[in-house]
């Protein structure tokens, strides 16, 4: 880890630092921009991601809400807050970064930590020393894009910072968590910055966009409780914050469209994180051209649903539905 000064501003303010990247062809300067609210009392520095993939946006409505809710004059130690983790993916609202020709679409969440040859890499650069690098503790934020939604908080289950990582994805309070071995399953990502950087980090995926408001309403209310229940848990505030009940699952099935088309569900995103039954008819993707029925899902087992869609379009293996089931339990 470089050692750098703490990310903060004079105790008890909040500001907006801006730290540039490069300037791009038409003169325009691509930049990360950090909303810093530095409390009146020392404390942890706790970072929120969002935007790490340009096409998950449904978290801004979140970060908006707990910047707005976060009192400098009662806070501890220091919130940073970075809206768009990649602009050069959110400029064109699409999940990778279309980069030079001579390098094509490059996904910064698998490429944080080696890429030096890209307008991602760069960024990736500056948004591990300006920011990871000076954070105590960081949760990512990958909600669903457009048609699909989570509800599931991620932790490095394998690595030396595990056992304080699960302590904050427990602490988020959602129903169930999920342990990864991060440096087989996210290598170069943000998880494995900030593991080097001796980083806590958390990934977080609950909600989706294109449900309407009261579903992501009610989704936008559980990520930003989330939020404060860490920061109760990392002492930077003081407010009540009840333990919840919080089970460890593991992907089981991941239903993805072998083919593109219109994807139906059977069900509704009511049921995210409810029980699904062996057989049960989740959805069908329809021919867009002759209406057929190109493929069915039908869960292959017991389990929990992780990932619900709703009725949109889609490409091959684009998310579909995603299957859970208890950590230990038997396919």
């Amino acid at each position: 880890m470089t050692s750098r000064a703490p990310l903060r501003t004079r105790a008890g303010e909040r500001q907006i630092l801006r730290f540039p990247v490069l300037t791009d062809l038409d003169g325009s300067e691509l930049a990360i921009h950090a909303h810093v609210v530095t409390g009146a009392a020392d404390g942890p520095t706790l970072t929120l991601l969002s935007g790490v993939h340009g096409n998950e946006w449904f978290s801004h409505a979140v970060l908006r809400a707990v910047l707005a809710g976060t009192d400098p004059g009662t806070l501890r130690g220091t919130l940073v807050v970075v809206p768009a983790a990649n602009p050069y993916a959110l400029r064109t609202v699409t999940r990778y970064s279309n980069d030079i020709q001579q390098v094509g679409f490059v996904n910064m969440n698998k490429a944080i930590l080696r890429d030096t040859e890209s307008i991602t890499g760069r960024t990736g650069q500056v948004l591990v020393e300006q920011i990871i690098e000076r954070s105590t503790h960081l949760l990512d934020f990958h909600p669903g894009p457009w048609g699909t939604t989570w509800g599931v908080v991620l932790y490095d289950a394998t690595g030396p910072l595990s056992a304080a990582s699960r302590e904050m994805a427990v602490a988020f309070g959602m129903p169930y968590i999920q342990g990864e071995d991060a440096a087989v399953a996210f290598p170069n990502s943000v998880f494995d910055a900030a593991s080097a950087a001796g980083v806590s980090a958390v990934g977080v995926e609950v909600g989706g966009l294109g449900f309407g408001s009261r579903s992501e309403d009610d989704w936008i209310a559980r990520n930003v409780d989330g939020v404060r229940r860490v920061m109760v848990h990392l002492g930077m505030l003081d407010e009540p914050a009840p333990p919840r009940t919080v089970t460890d699952v593991e992907v089981a099935w991941d239903l993805r469209p072998g083919h593109g088309g219109m994807l139906v569900p059977e069900i509704t995103e009511d049921r995210l994180l409810t029980a699904t039954t062996e057989g049960e008819l989740l959805g069908r993707l329809l021919s867009p051209v002759d209406l057929t029925v190109l493929e069915e899902y039908r869960s292959p087992g017991d389990g929990i649903l992780l990932s619900v869609p709703r009725s949109h379009p889609v490409h091959p293996y684009n998310f579909g539905f995603v299957i859970g089931r208890l950590c230990g339990s038997a396919a």
